[in-house]
């Protein structure tokens, strides 16, 4: 109404009798996604896409804000002890799963069990390694125990990836509950078809009064990102996922569209392999540093959105503490390599996916070195190729790579998913995500220590010390902190992504 308002006063607004229709028809919502979903167990999965689908049909026990601040979902309040080994969660009342099964205690020892169980072979087993029970203290109360400390575990609690499911539809259909989702969120699985949408219709069961306030959802597959934002005028669809950033322009002038742009959590880096002897020495990786101007990446890769790291995690990470950026530096660079003897450089080979983002990072990668005279050969590989090449059965000292191109996103939001995995010892490749092969003592205690308490003062002292460290050993060159985009149509509200790379859409409303 308030469109056609507009239309008959004059404003300067041209739009499509198919947009029209979509702005009226309030009772349903169509989402363009770029990622193919394969299952609907997001307890054995590791995609974003999965996680969000699934995010307005299960919940979890704690949940995040827009901030990434922990809230409370299915859980209502929470303690832990001293130590960090036992998590106590007091949960809502009056919620029932999707086919009529009461959420309680016992439905949440079901699924913790589940996801504690490795021999499940769940993709999210690993995650929730540390739980050695889960005890039932009355219908509404639940104790989980670890069989050590983990600080980090109600962030780990609020992984996307962490819901409750139907204790009546894991066996009932066990394995296969892949394809039949129940949850307790506001909206219950309706219809898939695999690589082409996936629609869920409104639960009049929900918890939340009032919600949801659509019937229908729809995600459609759209591989182009061009072809998702035609679509988005055209009325076709309310809502892009993924947005990319070439294409922010073309909508954002238009007053019938918005765009949503959300500061993310994923730092893009160069790391260094401190095998190769030249690395070995910190002059030429402060070098590295210098002689990148993150900047450009930041205008070139990501059209401007984004920012420049200045610690090892995003700013909107739990315990982030900034340090000073590396300036772009070229003199200084060249300087530096001159005292580590390599004033006239050496070879090394770059590695990273073949899609658009690594392959420009890649491109200026080689330029930029190019002026500290290294020799940089770009190798653009398929995904299963680099997966192959850099999380396969090699040797470390066996790896030919001098650079590797990596994003790392904590979707826990906390620290400790993000410096453990990417800077301890026990990241280092294959088994996670440490490709520079770096290696700090001190680092590694720190990292122990967050660990090892439920309290932030301790937890966030530990972390700003191992951030400080990681900085300064430079064992990566950091190149940028990418934001999250999406477009949706002017008057479509609770729709948004998320810092992670997810997104959510259990508040989905027309105004």
């Amino acid at each position: 109404m308030n469109l056609l308002k507009k239309i008959m006063l004059g404003a300067a607004l041209t739009v499509s009798a198919a947009a029209l229709s979509a702005t009226a028809d309030a009772a349903s919502l169509k989402v363009a996604m770029d990622a193919t979903v394969d299952t609907l167990d997001p307890q054995d999965s590791t995609a974003n896409a999965v996680a969000s689908v699934s995010s307005g049909i299960m919940e979890r026990l704690i949940g995040f804000d827009k901030d990434m601040k922990l809230v409370p979902m299915l859980a209502t309040s929470w303690e832990a002890n001293d130590d960090a080994t036992q998590f106590t969660f007091h949960l809502r009342q009056g919620v029932t799963f999707q086919d009529g099964t009461p959420f309680n205690a016992e439905a949440v020892k079901v699924n913790m069990d589940r996801l504690a169980d490795q021999s499940q072979g769940l993709k999210r087993n690993g995650m929730m390694r540390m739980i050695s029970s889960t005890d039932v203290i009355d219908d509404y109360t639940v104790r989980i125990n670890l069989s050590e400390p983990f600080g980090a575990m109600l962030a780990t609690l609020a992984h996307p990836s962490i819901v409750m499911e139907s204790p009546a539809a894991l066996e009932k259909y066990g394995k296969d509950v892949s394809k039949h989702p129940v949850g307790t969120g506001p909206f219950k699985f309706k219809e898939w078809v695999p690589g082409e949408h996936l629609t869920v219709e409104k639960y009049d069961g929900y918890w939340k009064e009032g919600w949801p306030k659509v019937d229908e959802v729809t995600f459609v597959k759209v591989k182009e990102a061009a072809t998702a934002v035609a679509m988005l005028k055209a009325g076709e669809v309310q809502y892009v996922d993924n947005m990319s950033p070439e294409l922010v322009k073309s909508i954002e002038a238009d007053p019938k569209f918005k765009v949503l742009d959300v500061p993310g959590i994923s730092v893009w880096t160069a790391s260094m392999n401190l095998m190769k002897p030249e690395f070995q020495d910190p002059r030429v990786r402060e070098a590295f540093n210098l002689a990148i101007d993150k900047q450009a990446i930041v205008q070139v890769v990501f059209s401007g959105y984004g920012s420049v790291p200045d610690a090892p995690l995003a700013p909107n990470t739990a315990f982030y503490s900034a340090q000073t950026a590396y300036p772009y530096d070229l003199e200084k660079a060249k300087e530096l390599m001159k005292e580590a003897g390599y004033e006239d450089g050496f070879k090394i080979q770059a590695w990273g996916r073949n899609n658009t983002t690594e392959t420009r990072m890649l491109q200026m990668l080689k330029q930029m070195l190019s002026q500290i005279n290294v020799d940089v050969e770009i190798l653009p590989m398929e995904p299963a190729t680099r997966s192959e090449k850099l999380f396969g059965n090699v040797k470390p000292e066996d790896q030919e790579f001098g650079l590797a191109i990596g994003g790392w996103s904590p979707s826990t939001g906390d620290a400790d998913w993000h410096l453990r995995p990417v800077y301890a010892t026990e990241g280092w490749i294959p088994k996670i995500y440490n490709m520079a092969f770096y290696s700090n003592e001190q680092v590694d205690a720190d990292i122990a220590t967050g660990l090892s308490s439920a309290d932030d003062k301790v937890r966030g002292d530990a972390y700003a010390d191992a951030q400080s460290i990681i900085w300064k050993d430079m064992p990566v060159i950091w190149l940028a902190i990418n934001n999250k985009l999406a477009g949706e149509t002017a008057n479509l509200e609770g729709v948004h992504p998320m810092a992670d790379g997810t997104m959510v859409y259990a508040d989905a409303e027309f105004k």
